[in-house]
């Protein structure tokens, strides 16, 4: 699944509305929690803001390790996990922002499976 859809996905785990935006040659995805909130742009990926929002609204638990941090949601059989490698860096700041990417693409990889293959909110499913 390329980035767009897994933003796609993941904004369906959290019952978010999504819509595609083209300007020539630049597509992005913009959201809307209801459908009275006006759209706006959404990358969960890039966004800190946009990531734990995310996470709180489709209820994404995160663990960080040494290594790797995971992002899990669900119960039974509804459980969904992923992780993402941290790069080991020996500068402070580097080892910082390897962290939060690693953070922001195991909320989203979790969020996407859940919207791919639970759909709505996963909490009102089980």
């Amino acid at each position: 699944m390329n980035q767009l859809d897994m933003l796609e996905l993941a904004a369906r785990a959290a019952g978010w509305e999504t819509t595609r935006h083209t300007v020539r040659d630049c597509t992005a995805v913009h959201v809307r929690p209801h459908a009275t909130a006006a759209w706006r742009a959404f990358d969960s990926i890039g966004s800190r803001a946009d990531a734990f929002e995310l996470s709180s609204a489709a209820r994404i638990d995160v663990t960080h390790f040494a290594d790797y941090v995971t992002a899990h949601a669900g119960a039974g059989a509804f459980r969904h996990f992923t992780h993402d490698d941290i790069d080991a860096r020996h500068d402070v700041a580097a080892q910082q922002m390897e962290r939060e990417r690693a953070t922001r693409r195991a909320i989203t990889e979790c969020a996407a499976l859940i919207g791919r293959d639970v759909g709505a909110p996963w909490w009102r499913t089980v």
